[in-house]
């Protein structure tokens, strides 16, 4: 199906478009927000409605608008017949609107009426980065001659008069990154090709396939942002890129590896202007914030957060500084690298190609005074010491450990040469945690999980009540889930624990000894959400079976 010729493109809107002025004053600001009322506006200027979300509407009628008129007007095509194409907007005497179409297009344009919120999704399937096909990038491609040249530099493809187009794609795919709130992009090359994919609430999903012959300069345009040396593809290179976008600030952290198929590059993506929430908007339960704000009230002491890489340590640290009064104490926190901007806090970011360290940058803070320590990561024994000692002469010290669950902290910091008699006086409270996505409420149903699982997780629907999932739907991109939230196991070291500690006591001893006194292991903590409706078993089992194991 083609275009009509250029002489046709001042042809009549059709008759259900038509209005005179006072019917445009009339409707003016009158927009479809909710079903009802784009219903109602729908009958009463004579126009059908449209439910877009159950609508199977094609990418060869869609993509009859381009991307920057459907954005300006928010309008989505849904059916061409007749030499007509019909439209879903909110206000269908958007005649402006109507007649832009309808000067692009050349077709007669008929609006119809849906909702805004189905008429920004539908834009964002269609037209977002996960909608472009190898075809779209091969059209947007430099010439095959040019890139064939054996001579031709990095540095003059980049700079090219045809760069408009990849500067373009690698815009278009950090936005669309940003709007479907992912944290990570991936760039990674595979045989001949290279996928894109978007790491959202912890999983990696497929958007974009990138040929052969542009995979070099998509990884130059983000080395080129980045500031990193474009010529250099032998080495892994760091480097970060200031965004605004939306009147937001992002910082975008990029990492650049070769491997055997060519250079990987990974985004990780900061939002400046995220609000950092308390404990108890991070998921955790009462019991568990009790503990911790006790802890964080001490003049001295360690706690200690764990857990694997991207369950959200770093965001509970910053959720717990809030609960500290930085006007009265002097908070310094030292991290690599500083992921959000605290205020009255100040914040050390370490660089190690400098030769910077964890361990010199405290050895350096003690000498500044501080009530209250944050350090990002405790990975060698030199660190740990001066951690440790910092927590036994007044000071509170708080950081972050990798391991699988609260009371094995106290077997990775023997593991690191520290003293049983030091954890047990320095080590206050000790937080495990982990991200579970959370139920989409759009597509939220009853359902009965399979029953394999209920025994793996020691459940069954006596002691659950009725069980949730998400079906799957436009609004969670089919997944059935949308965001996620914090599973916490929280141990406090009392007299017990220390003494078990003292005794060089495993740490299953430990933990058997932990539940007895009433300590909520991590499975307790995520099935009390199933049982709250806000995950699902299946969920759980992707999480925490590992840890069960």
């Amino acid at each position: 199906m083609g275009l009509k010729p250029k002489d046709n493109l001042r042809a009549r809107v059709s008759t259900g478009a038509q209005a005179d002025s006072a019917q445009t004053v009339f409707v003016k600001g009158e927009a479809a927000l909710d079903e009802d009322t784009a219903r109602s506006i729908a009958k009463k200027h004579g126009v059908d409605f449209i439910k877009l979300s159950e609508a199977n509407l094609s990418p060869h009628i869609v993509r009859l608008l381009p991307q920057w008129l459907v954005t300006q007007h928010q309008v989505i095509a849904v059916e061409f017949k007749e030499d007509t194409l019909y439209v879903a907007m909110t206000n269908p005497l958007d005649l402006p609107a109507l007649d832009q179409i309808n000067l692009v297009t050349g077709f007669n344009v008929k609006p119809m009426v849906a909702t805004e919120r189905e008429i920004i999704q539908a834009i964002s399937r269609h037209y977002g980065v996960e909608q472009m096909t190898k075809q779209d990038l091969v059209d947007v491609r430099f010439d095959q001659e040019q890139l064939e040249q054996p001579d031709m530099r990095v540095e003059d493809l980049v700079l090219s008069s045809e760069a408009g187009q990849v500067v373009r794609l690698i815009s278009s795919v950090m936005k669309d990154a940003i709007d479907s709130v992912a944290s990570d992009i991936h760039f990674e090359p595979a045989g001949g090709e290279m996928f894109v994919r978007f790491r959202v609430d912890g999983i990696l999903h497929d958007c974009l396939t990138i040929p052969a012959v542009m995979r070099k300069e998509v990884t130059s345009r983000v080395k080129v942002l980045a500031k990193l040396d474009i010529t250099e593809r032998r080495k892994a290179q760091d480097g970060h890129i200031n965004l605004k976008y939306k009147g937001n600030d992002y910082d975008l952290r990029v990492s650049v590896v070769p491997t055997i198929d060519g250079e990987k590059t990974v985004i990780r993506i900061l939002d400046k202007n995220r609000l950092i929430t308390d404990l108890t908007a991070l998921g955790i339960g009462t019991g568990e914030r009790t503990l911790v704000e006790s802890a964080m009230s001490r003049p001295y002491g360690m706690v200690l957060v764990t857990g694997p890489t991207g369950s959200g340590k770093t965001t509970t640290l910053y959720a717990m500084l809030r609960n500290i009064n930085a006007i009265e104490k002097n908070v310094i926190t030292v991290e690599n690298p500083v992921e959000y901007e605290l205020d009255r806090i100040n914040q050390i970011q370490i660089d190690p190609n400098s030769g910077e360290t964890f361990s010199g940058a405290l050895r350096s803070i003690l000498r500044q005074d501080p009530d209250v320590i944050m350090v990002g990561e405790i990975r060698d024994f030199e660190t740990a010491e001066i951690a440790v000692q910092a927590a036994l002469t007044g000071h509170l010290v708080l950081s972050t450990l990798h391991t699988n669950d609260a009371v094995t902290a106290v077997t990775r910091l023997r593991e690191l040469g520290i003293a049983s008699f030091l954890i047990a006086s320095c080590v206050v409270v000790t937080a495990a945690q982990r991200l579970v996505r959370k139920i989409c409420p759009d597509c939220k149903e009853p359902y009965q999980p399979d029953g394999k699982i209920l025994k793996l997780l020691g459940a069954d629907q006596q002691e659950v009540g009725e069980f949730v999932h998400g079906k799957g739907c436009s609004y969670c991109f089919n997944t059935g889930f949308r965001g996620r939230e914090g599973v916490f196991e929280v141990l406090k070291v009392d007299d017990d624990i220390q003494s078990a500690i003292l005794r060089g006591k495993n740490a299953l001893e430990i933990k058997k000894m932990a539940v007895e006194k009433g300590m909520k292991t991590l499975l307790d903590a995520a099935m009390l959400k199933v049982s709250e409706g806000k995950t699902c078993v299946e969920e759980v089992k992707r999480v925490m079976a590992p840890e069960r194991f």
